[in-house]
């Protein structure tokens, strides 16, 4: 009897692999299928059912966002299914309590008691787009400085306004936050909130330009509630109008950069269901380092 070479084994192997992997999608897909079947027959506006509904579905969605991004048409059924259960388990957007990120802005202040922050930096603030954004990295020879906090909406920005802004003396701030659309508010509603924000910055920073970065489509939003999409839109129109007013509002449109013809998500330039890959930074990266120049920016 022959024995196999392990390079001719390699191919064969890859293929066994290949069609494990393809068995275990297509059972947690039926799993999945099943479950919605019968949740949609339930339904519940109890907030605890409510928020176990979606932890499963958002669960799901996360091993899956790539291939539905990319064949939409292989989860119809279930994506029909899951559009009921989301009537079925009404999310209600709240407030929640500021507090909650108490440790991460502490964990701020004892780095910076260690860590002199640059004088002057680009100062990037926002929710979890900024926090995983190697901005030092992507922004090399800048004075740069990110006080992104994951999972934030914008009153968490406003409540812990002097410890992650007004303390910097920042040469510019470049704005990103889509929790309070994702969360359920409308987008009125997220952009007067990022208002309010900006109007304490310009009272304490008379000259300094704030740049909007602009809400994107990422894959994610897929999934979110069918009236999300129009709201990110209306949120990005009220800033492209804010930016047409005032001078030192710069608007950057980062879906103008990341989706591909027709407005198409482009699952390639995405790490995760939200967050930019290095393929998705090299889109945006090149233009905001010129906008710094421009603007000054301290070198480091």
């Amino acid at each position: 009897m022959h024995k196999l070479s392990s390079i001719a084994l390699a191919p064969l192997l890859l293929l066994a692999g290949a069609h494990i992997a393809k068995a275990d999608d297509a059972a947690d897909t039926k799993a999945f299928r099943d479950y919605l079947t019968k949740a949609v027959t339930q339904g519940s506006t109890d907030k605890a059912k409510v928020a176990a509904f979606y932890k499963t579905t958002s669960a799901y969605w996360g091993n899956h966002w790539r291939d539905y991004t990319d064949h939409p048409e292989k989860y119809a059924d279930v994506m029909a299914l899951y559009r009921k259960g989301q009537i079925a388990y009404p999310h209600k957007p709240e407030e929640r309590d500021p507090e909650r990120y108490r440790k991460d802005i502490e964990a701020f202040k004892a780095y910076d008691s260690k860590n002199a922050p640059p004088k002057n930096p680009a100062l990037f603030v926002g929710s979890s787009t900024i926090m995983a954004w190697k901005t030092a990295d992507y922004f090399p020879g800048f004075s740069v400085l990110n006080r992104g906090f994951g999972g934030s909406v914008i009153g968490d920005v406003q409540y812990f306004y002097k410890d992650v802004i007004g303390k910097y003396q920042p040469s510019v701030v470049l704005f990103y936050c889509d929790n309070d659309v994702t969360g359920g508010f409308s987008g009125d509603v997220a952009f007067d909130k990022t208002m309010k924000v900006y109007n304490r910055f310009r009272a304490d920073f008379p000259k300094v330009p704030f740049v909007f970065l602009s809400m994107k489509h990422a894959p994610n939003f897929a999934f979110a509630d069918p009236g999300e999409p129009k709201a990110i839109d209306r949120y990005n129109e009220l800033a492209r109008a804010q930016a047409k007013k005032d001078p030192l509002f710069k608007y950057f449109d980062i879906d103008a950069r990341v989706l591909g013809a027709g407005g198409k998500v482009q699952a390639d330039l995405y790490e995760t269901g939200e967050h930019l890959n290095d393929k998705g930074f090299a889109r945006i990266v090149p233009e905001l380092q010129k906008m710094l120049v421009s603007m000054n920016v301290p070198r480091s």
